[in-house]
């Protein structure tokens, strides 16, 4: 229960102070978290957890336990609200969303989306199996590299890797832990950009990468980070909790 009791407290204190101490307005924070993609970023994290944590014990026979439960959307929601309010100005929103809204933005956004979407694993396993035979040119590895170091948590990477997710919680309760998280994560990342940005020139994610070495890029790229790992960082701690009470009672 840990992360709820983190998101209840901040709540409340959310609830006696944000009108004081806000610095974004609360519109400019909806309408980011909509054109980024956050929003849905979020509402979907139990599922993609899930899905990630049973597909990493099927083969394992081992007893599940409440994956979902770790994220409560709404609260999280209002979690991230608040940290966005506390972090940002309406200046920097307002900069961050201009950039959302470019074509190349937009582009960005609903590729990572839509790789996330898709339904059709045999396509992603053939796409795959072909870059094993003809991978991509050292210029676009490089370029690739760059987005598993640089974007490793911004809104539409935490979208992409929610999946791994569970799994990564399924080694920390089962086998208590395992090569590092952030270096399992950068893979994963990198795998499922090249992917997700097929279609994308070299220019293109050259460009993209610009976007988050400017100041905008720069400070959401900080502020998601920061908010994305408190929560990852609680959901496991919750897990192995409740893990830990089911096994002492069991004995």
């Amino acid at each position: 229960m840990v992360l709820k009791k983190v998101i209840l407290i901040i709540m409340i204190f959310s609830c006696l102070s944000i009108s004081v101490f806000a610095k974004a307005n609360m519109k400019l924070i909806d309408r980011y978290l909509e054109i980024s993609g956050t929003q849905e970023i979020i509402l979907a994290l139990p599922q993609q957890i899930e899905k990630g944590y049973l597909e990493s014990i099927k083969d394992k026979k081992l007893k599940q336990i409440d994956i979902k439960s770790s994220f409560d959307p709404k609260q999280t929601m209002k979690y991230v609200k608040f940290q966005l309010s506390q972090n940002f100005s309406d200046r920097q929103l307002r900069d961050i969303i201009r950039y959302y809204k470019s074509p190349l933005g937009q582009k960005f956004k609903n590729s990572g989306l839509k790789a996330v979407r898709e339904k059709d694993d045999k396509k992603k396993a053939r796409f795959y199996k072909q870059l094993k035979k003809n991978p991509p040119s050292y210029d676009r590895l490089n370029i690739m590299s760059a987005f598993a170091d640089r974007l490793e948590f911004t809104p539409i990477a935490m979208h992409l890797i929610g999946e791994f997710l569970g799994s990564i919680n399924a080694d920390l309760v089962y086998a208590g832990g395992g090569e590092d998280i952030a270096i399992r994560i950068k893979k994963h990342m990198l795998d499922l950009s090249l992917y997700a940005y097929k279609d994308f020139s070299k220019k293109e994610l050259k460009n993209i990468l610009a976007y988050y070495y400017t100041n905008a890029g720069r400070s959401e790229q900080a502020v998601i980070s920061k908010i994305f790992k408190e929560l990852v960082a609680e959901s496991f701690s919750q897990i192995l909790e409740e893990n830990q009470h089911k096994s002492a009672s069991v004995k």
